[in-house]
């Protein structure tokens, strides 16, 4: 038990975003990642549920864009704002704990992510 407790003496350069030193820049790029990931995936989803749905003309030309917009949303901000909290509590902290790194950025990130989510889904 007395492991939990336990500091990590690294920084968040050497553990997290190795690519880069700053947090910034390495949020910056996260986030354009992930927002091409995320448009690779939403597009292709969504134009074949609304083929395979039969969906009118009305539907493609005013609610689909939208859609796959707030969804991609979703996804990269997930992404991105698991490494905004993550340098975060890092620099709150001064180090990193064994739960810091996963759960303590990982739980904001995510309801943060799920605020922007469609209701349906």
């Amino acid at each position: 038990m007395a492991a939990l407790s336990k500091s990590i003496p690294h920084n968040c350069y050497e553990i997290g975003h190795t690519w880069h030193p700053s947090c910034g820049v390495s949020f910056l790029q996260i986030t354009g990642g992930a927002l091409e990931e995320s448009l690779r995936i939403y597009i292709p989803l969504y134009l074949i549920a609304a083929i395979l749905r039969k969906r009118k003309l009305d539907y493609y030309l005013h609610r689909l864009l939208p859609e796959i917009l707030q969804s991609a949303s979703f996804l990269t901000a997930n992404g991105a704002l698991y490494m905004a909290f993550f340098c975060i509590l890092r620099r709150i902290l001064g180090k990193f704990y064994s739960w810091s790194p996963g759960f303590g950025a990982a739980l904001p990130a995510s309801y943060m992510a799920i605020l922007i989510e469609r209701k349906s889904r």
